[in-house]
């Protein structure tokens, strides 16, 4: 089969026309049935095939593996196994070892198109996001009476990649030396904190922890499901444990050696190849002047699938670097990626199925679980501008900004029409899902905005352009990151609060960049889209101003994060959102956390804390067609670290 090979320039052009509208009859919603996998053609997989290598214990492993094993140069099998591994269920077959699965990013701030291939925390999210928290690295747990401590039971004999045994002492010299050290952590993460007490950690024995709380707390089994994974996790510098035997080396109140937390944070960094993890494919080569970051099996790795083989299949997963996600839809498109759906477009869709049996790829539409693909943020803790954060605290302003937006050519425009206008944060099959409040605010009529503008004194000059209270024209800049069909919806918003006299722009920059200044509450109008839409408590950066990510006012969210010791006090109807939250922490009855998280999500509906767009439309996913045990159906988010919840160790290349 020949490979068809698209320029860049023809992928732009191709592209603009098949988003006004030729998606037709080809994009239909995924059926019930998964792909066929006896019928298709099995194309050669990167690695030459290879039968699984036995063990004396009945467990089995890649051949690579078990030549090193012969050689000496690796223990057997059943001494790098753990005495119970987890057993991963196939989503459609027992897998085959071998190949390197192609992937692309953006670079280290794109961080979770490595992560979320690599999620492993002490418990995890389950495939369907309905069902319940399953084991991890933890196999078992138990809840004291009255909800204030869980007792976690790791797995007996689990390592980490560099042969050495984990045990609960790695999360111990988390809590201690990280969480609790100002230096690396500016204050406890709010899920270890309840009454504004820090919990503390109990070790049982090597294997055997309880987490003590200073009364209930209800939220730890889905926020170690969450932020359970290895520390930092990049710049979000969340999780639970670390590998003590490699970091204590580094760390200053350790090592006297050490003057500064320099050397720590380089070490612990989640790109450090010399960092052992308990993930299927740790960081084997990374550098600042690196293209490709290369990612190898960890042959202490803990799972197994129903047969006893030890997982993962892959033998190693590639990440080209690239400049955005243009070139990363065009790189799937010629069949250079061989699972992934991070950074693509679905204005590409079109595109990408008239490319499948060319390049040998088929075309999956998973659900999204956001609320909205992109939303803007106005910055009520934006400091640097009085005059104008007080026109943001203002609930009206936001109200009328939303009014303004177009939602109707913003689905055309970016989403081919498969998107609906959406307020609310959660999405339908969310416990705290309220249909009433769903489209709130998004009905387009630029009168209603324009007669709250001239009700609020912001009214126009003679220019046309309207002026702020200090006789200064209203200016707006909106900050972003963001390219594709999420750049087309803020242009399109920006011409529209242009037509009612408010001088909006927008500027792009790199996500590290951006990311900085948002959270250091530089930016006036951040954007970014609200996933997390099953579960928005779980981290509720867009319920309230939680912590810096809350960009409708992170100075407030350094306040709520650091109990007032740093940021800006907010208002007291800020305040109120504050006080339901540390209610629904500590609440262990589900009737009645569902109520406290229905008005809390009602309360930042009415208030247009976050102004939305739309949502709702579908993610496509690039598959080659000998990639196999990756579902035809799913929800994508990422509170759920989609593919992560999938099992990525259990993808394989079918021979």
């Amino acid at each position: 089969m020949s490979k068809r090979n698209v320029s860049r320039r023809e992928f732009l052009r191709v592209s603009a026309l098949f988003a006004a509208g030729t998606l037709a009859a080809a994009c239909v919603p995924p059926t019930a049935e998964p792909a066929p996998v006896a019928d298709e053609p099995a194309p050669a997989a990167p690695a030459a095939p290879a039968a699984p290598a036995p063990s004396g214990t009945g467990y089995r492993e890649a051949p690579i593996l078990a030549e090193q094993v012969q050689a000496g140069a690796l223990p057997p099998i059943d001494e790098r196994l753990p005495e119970d591994p987890l057993v991963v269920t196939p989503i459609e077959e027992i897998g085959q070892y071998g190949g390197t699965w192609r992937r692309a990013f953006k670079g280290v701030s794109d961080y979770h198109a490595y992560g979320r291939v690599n999620y492993e925390p002490i418990l995890r999210w389950p495939r369907d996001p309905q069902d319940p928290v399953q084991p991890g690295i933890a196999s078992a747990w138990e809840f004291s009476e009255d909800g204030s401590a869980i007792t976690l039971y790791m797995r007996k004999g689990i390592k980490w990649s560099d042969g050495a045994p984990f045990t609960v002492d790695d999360m111990i010299f988390w809590w201690e030396y990280v969480e609790l050290d100002p230096e690396l952590s500016i204050n406890p993460h709010a899920e270890y904190l309840v009454n504004d007490k820090p919990m503390t950690l109990e070790k049982i024995d090597d294997f055997t922890i309880k987490m003590q709380f200073d009364g209930p707390n209800g939220l730890i089994l889905r926020m170690l499901a969450f932020h359970g994974n290895q520390w930092p996790l990049n710049f979000e510098r969340f999780g639970c444990f670390v590998p003590k035997h490699y970091l204590e080396q580094f760390h200053p109140k350790l090592n006297s050696e050490m003057t500064d937390y320099t050397l720590f944070n380089e070490m612990a960094d989640d790109y450090n190849p010399e960092r052992p993890t308990l993930t299927p494919w740790p960081v084997t080569e990374w550098g600042a002047s690196a293209t490709r970051l290369i990612a190898k099996r960890n042959p202490y790795y803990w799972k197994v699938d129903a047969e006893g083989n030890q997982l993962p299949y892959i033998d190693e997963v590639r990440l080209d670097l690239v400049e955005d996600n243009e070139v990363i839809n065009l790189k799937a498109m010629q069949g250079e990626i061989d699972m992934q759906t991070r950074g693509m477009d679905i204005k590409k869709f079109s595109l990408f199925k008239e490319n499948e049996a060319a390049n040998d790829f088929r075309t999956f539409l998973w659900q999204p679980g956001a609320g909205s693909h992109l939303v803007f943020f106005f910055n009520q803790s934006y400091t640097s501008d009085p005059v104008l954060q007080e026109i943001f605290q203002n609930a009206e302003f936001r109200q009328a900004m939303s009014y303004a937006i177009d939602r109707d050519t913003i689905n055309e425009v970016s989403y081919l029409g498969l998107a609906e206008a959406r307020s609310e944060l959660v999405v339908e099959g969310s416990a705290y899902y309220q249909d009433d409040i769903k489209t709130l605010y998004t009905e387009f009529d630029p009168a209603k905005a324009e007669e709250i503008l001239d009700g609020m004194g912001l009214t126009k000059g003679a220019d046309g352009w309207r002026v702020r209270p200090d006789g200064q024209p209203l200016q707006i800049l909106v900050e972003t990151q963001e390219t594709g069909s999420s750049l087309d919806t803020i242009q399109i918003a920006c011409e529209n609060w242009q037509a009612i006299g408010v001088q909006a722009d927008y500027r792009t920059m790199e996500r590290s960049l951006y990311w900085t200044r948002a959270t250091g509450n530089e930016v006036q109008v951040a954007t970014w889209g609200t996933d997390r839409g099953l579960e928005p408590f779980v981290d509720p950066i867009y319920v309230f101003p939680f912590d810096e990510r809350s960009w409708m006012g992170p100075a407030y969210g350094i306040w709520y994060k650091t109990k007032g010791a740093m940021g800006e006090e907010p208002s007291e109807h800020v305040k109120h959102a504050m006080a339901l939250f540390d209610e629904f922490i500590t609440t262990i009855d589900p009737d009645r956390q569902v109520e406290i998280g229905k008005e809390l999500i009602r309360y930042t509906a009415e208030n247009a804390w976050v102004v939305s767009t739309v949502g709702g439309s579908p993610a496509p996913v690039i598959v080659k067609n000998n990639f196999r045990n990756v579902p035809a159906e799913n929800v994508s988010d990422w509170i759920f670290m989609t593919p992560g919840n999938l099992d990525p160790s259990h993808f394989f290349f079918k021979q």
